[in-house]
């Protein structure tokens, strides 16, 4: 089945944000659906203009220097080998003495829920590294991790439920734990046997350091007895200008989000460090993919390294006259171990806006995103230009419910793409993402440098019981389902969708009598108020299943 055009979805959305108001947080400005209605139409508006056909460009303009970083050169392809053969990065680029000690994923922070989002009065189920946890609020108002198993007999935490005294009640037997993890009732024991089990380390649920930074959930890689100790000694990977007394009043960051999504870590990565494919694969969101795409160079603010990541900035050749507002604008990509990739903007007036993308490795062929956009006003209050939608007050949970319509348009590559790159490694043993990818052109030397981190690095280090199967999903429409991968684990949208549903049923029955009663008088006022309350329903409905489902389709966004 194919879905509706980019443009139609958003339309749809816009034509139900004024009536959102029903649906908007309790206290919210009924004004923001109004200004929702206004940028997603606009939105929605900018997919319908007729494209232009590209101009020539200057010819004979390549990228500096191959994307090949292995001594000796390695053919990028499989097959014959080509004509011309790549031309290589130079040496100092990826020097050898610079990649220092292996990254140890175990020992790292990672981003892994909105609290905000999550359920305070029961169990959320999490996944870190193929391992299974579940956050829960306990009675002192933390926000406390637990490996999910219970120590009696091996059963999901996750199924129990969090109890008035605030423990943590196994729902199998009865056993409750309170928040550092140690077992308060056994209700199977002995009176005179129950302080000696209650002491016992066996009894004992395995606890994750947790910190709460800006609204997230920061939960560390691992339980040992030293984890306590360990992860005191690391700070999450936040943005400077979040902790910075300096940059209080001028920083903030926009709505926050988590979505699990059906591509893992290392596709995700790759994704978010090539700025090439936003020109094309973004086509009527935010460029156009036949005018828009050129040659792009890459020069290195910190050169890669294992614990440090890598940083560098975005030189887009393009012909003709950068707009006004965009002169000396500076965008660099800053890839921070282990999974955060930080998109900025910034102007010369000191403004700038930054992508927070974090895609956290739940599980082989998975990772959930957690996001967000970090706003600076520059030295003298100024805005980063053309970044107006990012602090419109557009309700919480239409910010959510339009997120789909943007990554939609990656994800229905990403998913196959670790599928086919797996086949392609399991009909050739022993070839690699070096053979099996062809890359002659410097706008991927991001993605290679990640490939190489990763490479350098062993890969993701998942649990030691995860198997590594990335086949795709039987069926594509299952890529679209935004109801278990985002609003069965978000609370604002889970109440927001209760308001639609009301909403709905509300027009949807006003217009049945409205328009009853117009036809037995023959009362075209009634008519015509039902005929109104019934395209309301019409579009309720359509809002209403963006909860459950966004399908895109390349071939359909003209």
């Amino acid at each position: 089945a194919q879905g509706p055009a980019p443009s139609d979805t958003l339309r749809a959305a816009a034509a139900l944000a004024t009536a959102a108001a029903v649906a908007t947080e309790p206290g919210g400005s009924l004004l923001a659906p109004v200004v929702a209605a206004a940028v997603v139409g606009a939105l929605a508006g900018a997919g319908v203009r007729r494209r232009q056909q590209p101009s020539a460009r200057r010819s004979g303009h390549t990228g500096a220097r191959s994307v090949l970083t292995q001594e000796p050169p390695v053919e990028f392809q499989a097959g014959p080998p080509q004509p011309e053969p790549p031309v290589e990065f130079q040496a100092e680029d990826f020097a050898e003495d610079q990649w220092g000690l292996k990254f140890n994923w175990a020992k790292a922070w990672y981003p892994s829920a909105v609290v905000e989002d999550l359920d305070a009065g029961r169990p959320n189920k999490l996944t870190l590294l193929g391992e299974d946890l579940v956050a829960w609020k306990s009675g002192d108002g933390e926000w406390r991790v637990f490996e999910d198993r219970c120590p009696h007999r091996n059963v999901p935490l996750s199924e129990g439920r969090v109890e008035k005294d605030g423990s943590l009640f196994c729902s199998y037997h009865g056993w409750r734990f309170n928040g550092e993890g140690k077992v308060t009732a056994i209700p199977q024991a002995k009176a005179e046997d129950l302080p000696r089990l209650l002491e016992n380390k066996r009894s004992c649920a395995a606890v994750r350091p947790t910190q709460l930074r800006h609204g997230v959930l920061w939960v560390w890689g691992e339980s040992s007895p030293d984890a306590a100790l360990e992860s005191a000694l690391v700070e999450p990977n936040n943005p400077e200008e979040l902790d910075d007394p300096a940059m209080e009043g001028r920083a903030a960051c926009g709505v926050w989000s988590h979505r699990d999504v059906p591509y893992g870590f290392e596709v995700a990565m790759e994704n978010v460090t090539d700025p090439a494919h936003v020109a094309v694969a973004h086509h009527n969101i935010v460029s156009n993919r036949y005018t828009d795409p050129c040659p792009i160079e890459i020069e290195w603010v910190r050169k890669p390294s294992n614990k440090g990541g890598f940083k560098y900035v975005i030189k887009r050749l393009k012909d003709g006259p950068e707009k006004p507002e965009m002169e000396g604008m500076v965008s660099t990509m800053d890839f921070r171990p282990p999974c955060h990739m930080y998109i900025k903007s910034e102007y010369k007036s000191g403004a700038s806006l930054t992508l927070l993308i974090n895609f956290v490795p739940t599980k082989p062929g998975w990772s959930r995103l957690v996001g967000s956009t970090l706003l600076v006003k520059g030295r003298n209050g100024e805005k980063a230009p053309g970044f107006a939608i990012y602090t419109a007050p557009i309700p919480r949970f239409l910010t959510h419910l339009l997120a789909p319509a943007f990554l939609h348009q990656d994800q229905v590559f990403l998913h196959f793409q670790q599928s086919i790159l797996q086949k392609e490694q399991m009909k050739n043993k022993g070839k690699s993402w070096k053979q099996s990818y062809w890359i002659p052109t410097q706008a991927d030397k991001g993605t290679v440098s990640l490939r190489q981190w990763l490479d350098r690095n062993g890969g993701v280090g998942w649990s030691p019981a995860v198997t590594n199967d990335l086949a795709a999903l039987p069926d594509k429409e299952l890529l679209f389902d935004t109801y278990k991968t985002h609003t069965a684990q978000c609370t604002t949208c889970q109440k927001a969708l209760g308001r639609v549903t009301k909403l709905q049923a509300g027009l949807k029955y006003s217009a049945i009598i409205l328009a009853s009663a117009g036809l037995a008088t023959t009362a075209w006022p009634m008519l015509a108020g039902g005929a109104v309350l019934g395209l309301g329903a019409g579009a309720a409905g359509k809002l209403k299943k963006m909860f459950h489902e966004v399908p895109f389709h390349h071939q359909d966004n003209n």
